[in-house]
């Protein structure tokens, strides 16, 4: 059962409210109503959480502090739940975040997909003789399996909105009374879902803004700061086991000439489908960065020189092989590989690719 959680505002345009005499004799504004203990302590976590929620959003954690900062407002909330799908998620959505005294009382506390479609708050309390099929239990899931086990009453779902259209979010708050969210009022728990989005958005954007950091969006191999970063953190664990490293260095020959042919739209479009090739010839712990417009190094953890000169030869046996399809063009690239091995080769990065680029295999000497 879906309740209106706003009836009053009609009411209240309906029949004016009282004015208050004033001092003067001249009628004011009508004065607000006193809040009551619980209307008090959710507005005071209110204000805590504005004032100690960290600038630097750290997402899924932040929701989780979110939710575990409300609670101590109210012995009468039971459960507060944060959970976010895509449109193509499974049917059910597991939380992303859940607190409270009542976690115990159902074994899982995934809510149905179809509960985030709604896009105003809405409400529905516990009435277990409504039968299983009702949508009276659609925020009640967890304990349809158990309805003796339910110390929760009443929900509150507060849809959370994103600037993704696929993607959709919802808080949940569950209460032991079935009144007591028409009693307490709605805009405290509104404004925590307003809290929540924020800090949804601001994560969604901070890993926005470190992929574009880290990732090159053309190849979506890292950018050259992120794979020297790469490298040094492969050196320190390298002193640590004392397990080879090397790294392979390739640059594709001549894409000017691609560039000049086909158009700067192809050449882009083969860049892209090289890294894609280049990667899945990787192992989980390589990883690969754009250098250069078209060169690209590659690190290799607890790889020494046989097995990086492996992988540079089944580089140029994959190319060889297999020419680049774009639009209606099918390109056989040329290729130059160079493997260098920290410690035999050089130990700081710019001493292993010049060792590496000195020492290039050509694709073109392998059609000789």
């Amino acid at each position: 059962m879906k309740l209106n959680l706003f009836p009053s505002w009609t009411q209240r345009a309906a029949e004016p409210e009282p004015l208050v005499e004033a001092a003067a004799g001249k009628q004011s504004a009508p004065a607000a109503p006193a809040l009551n203990d619980e209307q008090l302590a959710l507005v005071g976590v209110l204000h805590q959480l504005l004032q100690t929620l960290p600038q630097a959003y750290s997402g899924r954690e932040s929701v989780k502090r979110l939710c575990q900062m409300i609670l101590p407002a109210s012995p009468r909330i039971r459960l507060v739940w944060v959970g976010f799908c895509q449109d193509d998620s499974e049917a059910t959505i597991k939380p992303a975040a859940i607190v409270g005294p009542a976690r115990g009382e159902s074994d899982h506390w995934q809510l149905a997909k179809d509960c985030f479609d709604y896009v105003a708050p809405f409400a529905q309390v516990a009435d277990w003789e409504a039968g299983h099929d009702s949508d009276f239990h659609a925020l009640f899931t967890p304990w349809q399996a158990h309805p003796e086990h339910c110390s929760a009453k009443a929900a509150l779902a507060i849809p959370l909105r994103s600037e993704k259209a696929r993607m959709h979010g919802m808080m949940v708050f569950y209460a032991d009374s079935e009144d007591y969210f028409s009693e307490t009022g709605f805009a405290s728990f509104q404004a925590f879902g307003h809290v929540c989005e924020v800090i949804w958005k601001q994560s969604n954007l901070s890993h926005l803004l470190t992929r574009q950091v880290q990732l090159d969006s053309l190849t979506g191999l890292l950018t050259r700061r992120r794979i020297v970063h790469v490298y040094e953190e492969a050196v320190a664990a390298t002193a640590v086991d004392e397990s080879p490293l090397s790294i392979l260095y390739c640059q594709l020959d001549d894409f000017h000439k691609i560039n000049d042919l086909y158009g700067w739209a192809v050449a882009d479009n083969i860049l892209a489908a090289f890294a894609k090739d280049t990667g899945a010839q990787l192992r989980k712990t390589d990883s690969g960065g754009r250098w250069n417009a078209t060169e690209f190094l590659y690190v290799l953890p607890a790889t020494d020189t046989v097995d990086a000169d492996n992988l540079a030869e089944t580089f140029l046996g994959h190319f060889k092989h297999h020419p680049v399809n774009i639009e209606n063009w099918s390109i056989r690239l040329a290729l130059s590989i160079g493997v260098a091995t920290y410690g035999a080769d050089g130990r700081g990065l710019d001493e292993l690719i010049h060792y590496a680029t000195q020492h290039l295999r050509s694709s073109a000497e392998d059609e000789l």
